[in-house]
């Protein structure tokens, strides 16, 4: 996941390129389970992450009407997702801009 996090942040196109975030691409790259939540579907959420549905659901309405996550709290304010969940999975939470 480090490894993943470090090319995001030194070759965003090269990360974006590799899938980095998207277990819903196709891809090669073992990015360690990272997720982008401002770019995958609900059901990604509650499959890889173990979000609650309706949370996951709200994710998807809340990044669509207010526009992209940028950082964990926002979440929990915006999206009703729990908070323990949220620390369960925070290591695998990226916030990727449109």
């Amino acid at each position: 996941r480090e490894e993943a996090r470090r090319l995001l942040a030194s070759d965003p196109s090269l990360a974006r390129e590799l899938g980095i975030g998207r277990p819903d691409l196709p891809r090669q790259y073992d990015d360690g389970g990272l997720i982008d939540v401002n770019h995958v579907s609900a059901e990604i959420l509650v499959r890889e992450l173990g979000f609650p549905p309706q949370a996951a659901a709200q994710v998807v309405l809340a990044r669509e009407t207010r526009g992209p996550f940028t950082e964990l709290p926002e979440l929990e304010v915006y999206a009703n997702v729990p908070a323990d969940v949220l620390a369960r999975v925070a290591d695998r939470l990226l916030f990727l801009p449109n």
